[in-house]
């Protein structure tokens, strides 16, 4: 009973953090009019980095699990979010230049479609970045 309790504590603790990265993400855009873009990219992906990280200790304590093993599993987590917020965000992008262009009947000058959207969402750099860090580490340390 005692295990089953600590997956759902889990769970809860993920969902949570993942709710704050989110916000996070968000709140990001509303500062990129006062901070510059670069500075303010760098610390939203060391903050979602860090948070990734803590969540991860914290689920290996409270579960009793390994830090690698966990921080193996939960990387694909956190990695699968990230690549969902990055096609939510250009599938965003390319819904409203359809609108832009239906409403303008055709008449609307820059087209916006998910192949030229560079931006990448900082919550799916940070999870990319976890996601690379913690597997390159538990192979490391599974071959010496």
């Amino acid at each position: 009973m005692y295990y089953y309790f600590n997956i759902l504590l889990t769970i809860i603790i993920l969902i949570i953090g993942t709710g704050i990265a989110f916000f996070i993400d968000q709140f990001s855009r509303m500062l990129e009019r006062v901070i510059p873009v670069k500075f303010l990219s760098i610390t939203i992906v060391f903050i979602l980095f860090t948070l990734m990280a803590a969540a991860t200790i914290m689920a290996s304590s409270m579960g009793g699990w390994g830090l690698m093993d966990t921080a193996f599993i939960l990387s694909l987590c956190f990695f699968a979010l990230g690549w969902f917020t990055n096609i939510t965000k250009r599938a965003g992008i390319n819904q409203a230049s359809t609108a832009a262009k239906f409403i303008t009947n055709n008449q609307f000058k820059y087209e916006y479609e998910s192949v030229s959207s560079s931006n990448k969402s900082p919550y799916f750099v940070a999870s990319l970045l976890f996601f690379v860090l913690s597997w390159g580490i538990s192979f490391w340390m599974a071959y010496t």
